[in-house]
């Protein structure tokens, strides 16, 4: 009877899991509720460039064929990185002799899923990297997201968790560091009090992470304090998106934490801690990238390298 029971139970779980595809329905991205203090009235006017080779020009791709309802996944990028930036105050145009240009050449940009029986959690990775051209300035724009749910009654479940927030995230984290570079606009430190009282009235709300993730987006270091706090939470979720946003802030003086971290924990944090080192951009984390490039975590550990290669 035991033999039976596991026999129905395998062959449900490679009933779901094997040679199956799904499609989902993406949402339009939530803009941030940062609000920078004095925009500047420049006109910037963005041109995105695919420059994807390879396995690399699949935009969904994964264990399981899942269908997105996204036609030309750049234009959508495009469409929604610039409301994310006008939301901010950001002055977005179309062109004209006063326009400041500014070139966006992807890279990277796909997001992948991972199941491994049909009772285990369906999880996606969002990857993106491009190079920002600024004149003759030129920085590197990643943006790493991983998340997870088991669906219980349907597919539609994961929906959310693992196409709609992820990819709502790296449009908010890719205007962040746009901004950075070229704006350079500061959320108030009003806005960083209000995040943190917020993140602290409710700590245990399940999606406390996303206001967490929008400290990093202030572009403020005031907001490097409260979120070395939340490196400690008891959720592992906000741990990984504190250690994030610290990257987002560029605050190099926590990149000896930050090591530290990544070589303490595991799964999510470790694989944030990584890409927080990777957005300080100094000669001591393209270091320490260099060495992780050259480990054995680099070959053995899918997440590791994904990080990794979104800085090379």
């Amino acid at each position: 009877m035991r033999l039976r029971c596991l026999f129905l139970c395998l062959a449900a779980s490679l009933v779901m899991l094997g040679g199956c595809s799904k499609s989902f329905n993406v949402a339009p991205p939530t803009p941030s509720s940062v609000d920078y203090s004095a925009p500047a009235d420049e006109e910037v006017v963005f041109t995105l460039e695919d420059v994807r080779s390879g396995e690399d020009r699949q935009f969904s791709i994964g264990t399981i064929t899942a269908y997105l309802d996204i036609n030309n996944e750049v234009e959508f990028l495009k469409e929604y990185l610039e409301k994310e930036l006008k939301m901010r105050g950001m002055h977005v145009g179309k062109g004209g002799s006063a326009a400041h240009p500014v070139n966006l050449e992807i890279h990277k940009y796909r997001i992948r899923n991972q199941r491994t029986t049909g009772f285990s959690p369906y999880f996606t990775f969002m990857t993106f990297s491009a190079d920002l051209y600024d004149g003759s300035e030129k920085h590197r724009i990643t943006s790493y997201f991983k998340n997870g749910k088991v669906p219980i009654w349907t597919f539609r479940e994961v929906e959310n968790p693992c196409y709609n927030i992820p990819i709502s995230l790296m449009v908010k984290e890719v205007a962040s560091k746009v901004n950075r570079y070229v704006m350079k606009n500061v959320a108030s430190d009003a806005e960083v009090d209000r995040l943190a009282r917020e993140i602290q009235a409710d700590p245990d709300n399940d999606y406390v992470y996303l206001k967490v993730l929008e400290l990093g987006y202030t572009n403020n270091p005031k907001a490097i304090a409260p979120l070395m706090e939340l490196t400690r939470h008891d959720d592992s979720m906000v741990q990984s998106c504190a250690v994030s946003a610290l990257g987002m802030l560029q605050a190099e003086d926590q990149l000896p934490f930050l090591i530290q971290y990544y070589r303490e924990h595991d799964n999510t944090q470790k694989f944030m801690a990584l890409k927080a080192i990777g957005d300080m951009d100094t000669e001591a984390s393209h270091s320490f990238m260099d060495s992780v490039r050259n480990s054995e975590d680099y070959n053995d550990e899918e997440m590791i390298k994904e990080v990794v290669d979104l800085y090379y």
